[in-house]
């Protein structure tokens, strides 16, 4: 019995030795390599904590981020694990930082987070073309990518994949850069003018061509979780997807194609992790978590002095003069909840459309808090004005569905928060009845398909519209702030007359 014991003692102990030793030749012949993949999307300008509407505590901020990702990296240099920091888009519009510095901020604060690599996500576009190539793009010390977007020539205007080796591993990392090809509808056309955005799955099958299967493709995209669906599922050389976008919280990573596809939501809410163990470009173990930056995190102390420094120079800012009315814009409940169109509502409206190139324009009364006395107008009247971070969304809507929703304002009883404003519609009141006259300048047809700007609010059905959230096939969120829009068009405009206001019908 001893003998037999013995002997189990010494197969246990050679089995030890002999595990022990494929482990060890595992990594001296390059065939593991163990990374985490750090990752967030979407910030939009968001580097602050802010009031999360589910738990009503302070949430996110760039400086809660940067102690998650710098105490992981840490842990991951004592266990040999390799870390990789990487945005999916979407740094600009969203806050008053962006506003006023246009990106400047989140750019020194990424430099600081140590991040690996960017793509380019829509809204990086918002305050043109040449801020984000020649004002940006050279502040940044990690590449932006995107492989398909050219200009008029054909050349590709940032940078399609970069290749990572890692000396303990032959395992090389592709991680190609992607944008969506709804940019030119969810930013200002001009901002894109002379820009061609190429379907991403035939770029990323022409490109990663080359790429063998003992690579690992990582696909850093910003299509939106439903592109990334079709990405991972048409090119089977990509094993992961870091996606942006669709603000989409991905608590486990979705599986298709060969493809693990993750997102982080936005707002700087979540850290996203995907630590994985690679054998010869094949994805061995992996396991994925999305941390929320809570109150309990601690802010690191370098970032949250830079943010402070910036919040500092804002203060002044925000009392800065953007521009003036000669007239009162009443925004007072009596005005923008009574079922009637006011020189606010359809000011607001106005820029919804212009912005988002749409026929009609749509807005909650409840959306609306202050009003614009005459004098000088400054950003914080505006964030006063518009304290909700409302987004446009462009929808399509026969005639006959748009009378629908006007209805259903016309119906809710004076003061309801759910009261229309509107632009680029005429229409009345015939005992108790909507009635349309005209769209534009021509007259309504209600079998026509017409396009509206709404908010995001309202766009899921809030205030019981339920009609465009019928409609979610048919909408595109732009990402564009109202209040931003707005705070533009004030710019420009440099002083609102009452003449220049009756011409916004």
């Amino acid at each position: 019995m001893r003998s037999a014991k013995r002997l189990y003692a010494v197969l246990a102990l050679v089995f030890a030795v002999l595990a022990v030793s494929h482990a060890l030749a595992g990594m001296e012949d390059g065939s593991l390599l163990k990374v985490s993949i750090l990752h967030m999307n979407d910030p939009h300008g968001h580097y602050v904590p802010y009031k999360d509407w589910d738990s009503g505590s302070l949430m996110g901020g760039f400086a809660r981020a940067r102690t998650v990702m710098a105490e992981i990296a840490k842990k991951n240099t004592a266990d040999n694990r390799e870390t990789l920091i990487l945005m999916g888009g979407d740094l600009l519009m969203g806050s008053v930082y962006c506003t006023t510095w246009r990106g400047r901020v989140g750019v020194q604060l990424m430099n600081m987070m140590k991040f690996n690599a960017m793509v380019v996500g829509n809204h990086e576009f918002d305050y043109g073309e040449k801020n984000l190539i020649t004002v940006l793009k050279p502040m940044m010390n990690f590449p932006l990518l995107s492989a398909n977007i050219r200009n008029e020539k054909g050349e590709r205007v940032f940078q399609s994949l970069i290749v990572k080796k890692f000396p303990q591993s032959s395992t090389r990392l592709v991680i190609i850069g992607l944008t969506t090809t709804d940019t030119p509808i969810s930013t200002l056309p001009e901002n894109v003018k002379g820009l061609v955005f190429d379907d991403p799955v035939k770029t990323a099958k022409d490109l990663l061509e080359p790429y063998n299967e003992q690579d690992l493709v990582i696909a850093l995209t910003h299509l939106g979780l439903d592109g990334d669906r079709m990405l991972a599922a048409s090119v089977r050389k990509i094993d992961v997807i870091i996606g942006g976008h669709s603000h989409d919280a991905v608590i486990r990573p979705s599986q298709r194609g060969n493809a693990l596809i993750c997102q982080a939501g936005a707002y700087s809410k979540y850290v996203g992790r995907l630590d994985l163990d690679v054998k010869q470009g094949r994805i061995a173990n992996y396991c994925a978590e999305l941390i929320p930056l809570i109150a309990q995190i601690k802010e690191d102390k370098k970032i949250a002095s830079v943010i402070n420094e910036y919040t500092s120079k804002l203060d002044a800012r925000l009392h800065a003069v953007v521009g003036k009315t000669d007239v009162l814009l009443d925004g007072s409940a009596a005005a923008v909840r009574s079922g009637k169109d006011s020189d606010l509502g359809r000011l607001i409206g106005f820029v919804m459309a212009l912005n988002s190139g749409s026929d009609v324009a749509v807005v909650n009364g409840g959306s609306i808090r202050s009003s614009l006395p005459p004098g000088d107008i400054t950003m914080a009247d505006v964030y006063t004005l518009l304290p909700f971070e409302n987004t446009v969304v462009k929808v399509e809507l026969t005639g006959e569905e748009l009378r629908t929703i006007l209805q259903r304002s016309a119906d809710l009883q004076p003061g309801s928060g759910g009261k229309l404003q509107t632009f680029g519609v005429s229409w009345s009141l015939h005992s108790g009845k909507v009635r349309i006259s005209r769209v534009g300048r021509a007259d309504f047809d209600p079998l026509k398909t017409y396009t509206v700007a709404t908010n995001n609010f309202l766009a899921v059905g809030g205030d019981g519209y339920d009609l465009f959230k019928e409609r979610a096939g048919t909408q595109i969120d732009t990402r564009l702030f109202i209040k931003d829009l707005l705070i533009g068009y004030i710019r420009k405009e440099k002083i609102l007359t009452r003449n220049s206001l009756d011409t916004i019908r």
